[in-house]
Parts: structure tokens; sequence; C-alpha cells
């Protein structure tokens, strides 16, 4: 039973991480994160940026980039296995050293509570149609959520 098991435990679990990853990857919760003004002159790949201006970078965009991910739209946790991105290529929760407070805590949870419900049940979509992220507030989520139907309980 797997609610004996340390979550901690469940949250080390290599492939489950990776699942995790590749889910936030494809489908980030935020597109941009807020957005900073640069404080002096800069260069930012090639570019010459002067101070004072606003920056923000499209977390989407990052992480649809071939050259960095390869088949970006393919789901393959695998990639997560393979290598390591550094906090400028994989930045679901903001990158750098300004990066979401509750990153650590909700990758927790999203580990112990997907372990948990697989475990236990055999889920299968009720809807078969394309997922459409629609913003709501800062955050981007289904458009009418994402439905599922339980196949069967694991005994």
């Amino acid at each position: 039973d797997i609610t004996s098991v340390d979550p901690v435990e469940i949250a080390r679990l290599p492939y489950l991480s990776a699942i995790c990853s590749e889910t936030l990857r494809i489908y980030p919760i935020a597109f941009f994160p807020l957005a900073r003004i640069t404080q002096a002159p800069m260069e930012l790949i090639g570019y010459q940026i002067p101070a004072g201006v606003l920056l923000s970078p499209c977390i989407y965009s990052t992480h649809h980039r071939p050259d960095i991910y390869p088949e970006p739209q393919r789901f393959r946790p695998e990639r997560f296995l393979e290598q390591q991105f550094s906090p400028y290529e994989y930045l679901p929760f903001g990158g750098g050293n300004r990066r979401c407070l509750g990153m650590a805590f909700a990758l927790f949870e999203m580990k112990v509570v997907l372990a948990i419900m697989l475990s236990q049940y055999s889920f299968t979509l009720a809807e078969k149609r394309p997922l459409k992220p629609v913003r709501r507030g800062l955050t981007f989520v289904p458009s009418g959520g994402v439905r599922l139907s339980v196949k069967e309980r694991i005994e």
C-alpha cells in the first residue's frame, strides 16, 4: 500500500520526477515570470541592453526551443533522466535566484498526489480534445479542465 510509504521516498523516484518535469516543461503554470528592469547595461545573447529596460522571458517559448529540447511537442520524460537542464533552460517556476519560493513544496505535493492516485486507480481521458491553456490570473490552466474517468480501482 503506497499510503504507508514515506512521502519523501515517493518524491525521490527518478521517473516520477521526470514525468512531473516534462509535464511542467510542456505546460508551464505561468508563461512569463514577473518582469525585471535592468539596473545596469548588460549583454544578452549578443544584444546590448541598456539600463532601465523591462525584460520578461517567455517560459513557454524557452521550453519549446528545439535546440534545447529536441521534438519539443513530444512528451518524453526520459530527457530529464538523460540530461540536467540549467535554470535558464528549464524554468517552470521562474529562473535564477528569483524563482518561486513554493517550488519545492509544489513539486513534492505533485509527486505524492500523483503517486497515490495512480497506485490506487487507473484513469482514462473522458474527452479526447486538444488541451488549450487559458489564462487565470497570473497562471495558465487547461480550458474547461481535464476530465478523467476512473477505469478501475487497483487492489
